[in-house]
């Protein structure tokens, strides 16, 4: 289960980071949150549903998330709502607590929320190395997204995790 403050650190960084259209860093002396993410980038090519994708890489406390944020484009078809995510028969740590937002912030409109899959450092390697391919299973079904390797490699270094 996360834990409040882990769930606050990723919503924080991963609206922010939504908000981008390339990579960066982000340190707040305020709220004591570092972190890093990527550029939005596609990755399902599912005929009815766009979604896309960012990861994150947080700090706050000395407690560190890894995750691929995932969003649905607003593209006139239904929002999507999905439970879980897999990897060849191995259940990721998926959450969909982000569902709440829809998407809108001072009356802009981006992309519907779907939710998180959190990313520990194995499958950052391997991600960075082969990429990730999952299936997203809910209530419409189940949708099939791919991450490149480069979307990995692409994530900045976190400050909070950078060498002096």
């Amino acid at each position: 289960m996360v834990r409040p403050v882990v769930a606050l650190l990723l919503v924080t960084v991963s609206l922010i980071a939504a908000c981008t259209p390339q990579a960066g860093t982000l340190a707040t002396g305020h709220t004591n949150l570092v972190g890093s993410f990527t550029e939005q980038v596609p990755i399902s090519n599912h005929p009815n549903h766009v979604l896309v994708g960012h990861l994150i890489d947080a700090t706050r406390d000395g407690t560190r998330v890894r995750a691929l944020i995932i969003h649905q484009r607003r593209d006139g078809v239904h929002r999507l709502l999905m439970w879980e995510a897999w990897s060849y028969g191995i259940e990721l740590p998926f959450s969909n607590t982000i569902l709440s937002s829809d998407g809108c912030y001072q009356r802009q409109c981006g992309d519907w929320p779907v939710g998180m899959i959190f990313l520990p450092e194995a499958a950052m390697e391997i991600g960075a190395e082969q990429g990730v391919q999952a299936r997203l299973l809910g209530r419409d079904g189940a949708i099939d997204i791919q991450v490149p390797a480069s979307l990995f490699q692409s994530l900045p270094q976190n400050p909070a995790h950078a060498a002096p």
